[in-house]
């Protein structure tokens, strides 16, 4: 009997490639693995069901959960294939521990009980330190955090300060390692969707609001979007093992350099890497940033090097959609924002630009009163009900070089009065954290109306400004109206998407840019576009194209 296994892998990382072969030299199994571009076939062939029914369970054991992992199956048929995978020599990865290391590291009557320098070819780490137990190690360290100091860390990838979460983090952007994923789910407002990638074997942080209430010096942790994962190497998993024995199951880890108690130096690390931060849906998952355990890419084209273009064609690239007929978003913060249509048939044509100007946020209400009456009386209204504000933010200047979508937002924070900065990036920023922290279903619907300029289609701002303003006149609260804003125009999105479809007969869609990763709008855009359209994110690259290489040279 011929049995298939197969897995819809959206990794190059080689991870899944080595363990399966690990496992069949286990086995007496003739096999064969396959592997097509994103699909990892492997065959094997035993007239022992027993044998077969054996390895399927061990593999099953052997093989962690990826956040690259989209679909498996196993179905019995005819033929083995003639050829088979055979794996390249490529640099190891810095990858988080697998299933066979951890169970060991973990067993007291394993040689490797609590040895951090576990020599593994899939997922170990190559530095060097003396193999054997490092328990008395963690249990004193353990013990210091727990009364309350501050540890100077190097885990396998960089140097991190660590303790218990009380006032002594509060002067430092700081993120949180718990100890299993239950205590995740407790503590934050988690999916079920985030809770499977949190535990994968990539170990991302993931932005969540979190319910912990502390009596402390600083502004509660549950009034803010915080980055949670799981322990990622040897040196965090033990080191929480041993505090979830004294009653701790979350500590704070930080880059930024505290005064410290403690050091613990076992590890000298080769190089440090920033672990990846992942934005999940239920229907995908897209890196925010990061590069641990993600093997290195160039995508080289020497076609286009403008920022846009080139996360546009990233994605193309990496799910080889140059023969299709695909439609594209690009919603960066930073840069120029638009839809694309990318064809061999006609080229790449910008559909539509969300590309606007105003000098000040008396031009947007100038521009407003002067649109028609209702918009002469909007304005009125707004000044009579909210003078003092209206008045303080008249004066407010814009000095920008290129609005976009995100800082439409700004200016609606700052109309609404949500921010007090002037700085548009850092107004829509308000805006965004509010929509984020939005726990309800349905926000009001927001205008997002398109106008021809020429032979261009542009976003018109001012219905968006003007229908958040009556929002902001009837009384709708700061996060439902912020929650609003965002998925209104992810529903809009929808639609311009449907039109193209209709209109250009599109096969793909690909979304790029830094504002996906609001985890809301990541969400809303995965299942609302997926319903009518084949929807693409980058895989292994970060979704607004930073250190994507085109032709060598990084260009974001």
């Amino acid at each position: 009997m011929i049995l298939r296994f197969s897995f819809n892998y959206l990794s190059s990382s080689l991870i899944y490639e080595k363990i399966i072969l690990k496992t069949l030299a286990l086995f007496s199994l003739d096999s064969k693995l396959v592997k097509n571009s994103d699909e990892l076939l492997l065959y094997v062939n035993s007239d022992d069901s027993d044998e077969l029914e054996s390895f399927a369970n061990r593999l099953s054991l052997e093989l962690p959960h990826s956040i690259f992992l989209h679909n498996t199956d196993v179905k019995v048929v005819d033929e083995m294939p003639q050829e088979s995978f055979i794996l390249p020599n490529v640099p190891k990865l810095s990858m988080a521990f697998c299933p066979k290391c951890l169970r060991e590291v973990m067993d007291e009557a394993d040689e490797n009980y609590y040895n951090i320098f576990h020599k593994c070819e899939v997922c170990g780490y190559d530095v060097e330190g003396e193999k054997k137990s490092y328990k008395e190690e963690f249990v004193n360290l353990a013990k210091s955090i727990s009364s309350g100091l501050v540890a100077e860390v190097n885990t396998f990838y960089g140097k991190y300060y660590l303790g218990k979460i009380d006032k002594k983090c509060s002067d430092v952007d700081f993120d949180i390692v718990s100890y299993d994923l239950a205590t995740l789910s407790h503590y934050t407002n988690a999916t079920n969707s985030e809770i499977a990638a949190l535990g994968a074997i990539e170990k991302p942080f993931v932005k969540l609001k979190t319910n912990i209430k502390f009596k402390m010096d600083f502004e509660d942790v549950a009034d803010e979007l915080i980055r949670f994962k799981l322990p990622d190497d040897f040196v965090l998993h033990l080191l929480l093992c041993e505090l979830h024995k004294l009653g701790i199951n979350l500590i704070f880890i930080t880059k930024e350099k505290l005064l410290s108690d403690v050091k613990f130096d076992l590890v000298e690390y080769e190089k440090e890497q920033e672990p990846i931060e992942a934005v999940v849906g239920d229907n995908h998952i897209a890196i925010v940033r990061g590069e641990k355990g993600l093997p290195h890419q160039n995508l080289s084209n020497s076609n286009d090097l403008i920022p846009h273009i080139g996360a546009f064609f990233s994605v193309i690239k990496e799910h080889s959609l140059f023969d299709k007929t695909v439609a594209g978003l690009n919603i960066s913060k930073e840069y120029h924002n638009n839809m694309l249509i990318y064809s061999k048939k006609f080229g790449t044509i910008e559909y539509l630009s969300f590309g606007f100007e105003f000098s000040s946020v008396k031009d947007v209400f100038d521009s407003i009163i002067s649109s028609n009456e209702s918009g002469k009386k909007l304005v009125e209204n707004f000044k009579n009900k909210f003078p003092e504000h209206f008045e303080a933010i008249s004066a407010i200047a814009f000095n920008e070089k290129e609005f976009n979508v995100y800082k439409l937002w700004g200016i609606v924070a700052i109309v609404l009065g949500y921010s007090k900065e002037t700085n548009l990036t850092k107004a829509a920023k308000v805006l965004e954290e509010s929509a984020s922290l939005f726990l309800g279903t349905k926000g009001p619907r927001i205008d997002y109306k398109l106008k021809r300029v020429d032979s261009k289609v542009y976003i018109d701002p001012l219905m968006t400004i003007r229908t958040a303003m009556s929002f902001k006149l009837a009384g709708v609260d700061k996060l439902t109206l912020s929650y609003g804003v965002v998925e209104s125009f992810v529903e809009f999105i929808s639609s311009q998407f449907d039109d193209i479809k209709d209109e250009m007969k599109s096969d793909a869609v690909v979304a790029t840019g830094s504002l996906l990763q609001n985890r809301h709008l990541f969400s809303k855009l995965s299942k609302e576009v997926s319903i009518n359209h084949n929807l693409y994110f980058n895989k292994e690259l970060p979704i607004d194209g930073k250190n994507i290489l085109y032709g060598g040279n990084e260009l974001f």
